[in-house]
């Protein structure tokens, strides 16, 4: 791909130079390239430190609200307040951006109980909820999965989702998550993108939370770009999302917590077909 050096590389994005070396031929010359960035984002609730984030730059506000709803702290749209940007304090120089959240009065929160820690992009275990406790705290309006799904706009959808992955395109070093229509049918509802497939998430999940819509109030589901573990059931559950899908594997853990809050589960959607490892929907041919 030719790379104009005078054009400034899309947000999300870093240019680098690379030297590719193929077997049986000399180095060829450096040439400009782009990755994703990835780079911390400080959490604070109620001014104070919670949690740093390793993630890409872009919707900074949905990822902490997102982030903070995974953790239990959030459980509504109600529970938030505002969210916005905030200046270092002294040392912090170089921690780049810094998000505050604050809660709506009532909710309860002990900072004194809290220590901050780092989450690092290829980790999201949020909450440390055990599947006993998830089956607890996810919403009594959870909707079961469809009875009937169309393999056909199963596949579509997950086909848009790749076409709407510009930075992906650009980088080839990021993930993608989608919400989309229950049935599968219509446009994505939204996209995100972000090293973590997590973190990608929660910025779908965040975004409705700030939006007044967290729990989802429409039956939604969730298409992920990379494998399907705990911790994305773990959102999926608490979001009141109707199921989850991906391109690659499910853990066995994720299997569980489908099956025991009734989140239909989908995965290894790729060629012309998906496996359905939770949920008691059926897949047609249309």
């Amino acid at each position: 791909m030719d790379i104009d050096p005078s054009s400034p590389p899309p947000l999300g994005a870093a240019r680098i130079l690379r030297t590719r070396v193929s077997s049986g031929h000399a180095a060829a010359a450096p040439e400009a390239d782009h990755v994703a960035i990835e780079e911390p984002l400080g959490v604070r609730v109620q001014g104070h430190d919670y949690a740093v984030l390793m993630c890409t730059p872009g919707r900074e506000e949905d990822l902490a609200c997102g982030f903070l709803a995974a953790e239990g702290l959030l459980s509504g749209s109600e529970d938030l307040s505002a969210v916005a940007p905030c200046a270092p304090r002294g040392g912090e120089e170089d921690m780049g951006r810094i998000c505050n959240v604050a809660l709506a009065p009532g909710v309860a929160f002990d900072p004194s109980a809290h220590q901050s820690r780092m989450v690092a992009s290829s980790c999201g275990l949020c909450g440390g909820k055990t599947v006993a406790d998830l089956r607890q705290a996810a919403p009594h309006r959870t909707p079961e999965p469809p009875a009937q799904l169309a393999v056909a706009d199963m596949l579509t959808a997950f086909r848009t989702l790749r076409k709407a992955q510009d930075l992906f395109a650009l980088t080839a070093g990021c993930h993608g998550a989608a919400l989309v229509r229950a049935d599968a049918k219509g446009p994505l509802l939204d996209v995100a993108e972000d090293v973590g497939r997590h973190n990608a998430v929660d910025k779908l999940l965040g975004a409705r939370l700030r939006a007044g819509d967290y729990p989802l109030a429409a039956p939604t589901a969730l298409l992920v770009s990379g494998r399907l573990s705990y911790e994305l059931v773990q959102k999926a559950v608490l979001a009141g999302l109707s199921w989850i899908a991906g391109v690659g594997m499910p853990s066995s853990l994720a299997i569980e917590a489908a099956e025991a809050t009734q989140l239909g589960l989908f995965a290894w959607v790729r060629d012309a077909g998906v496996s359905a490892y939770a949920g008691r929907t059926q897949f047609v041919m249309t």
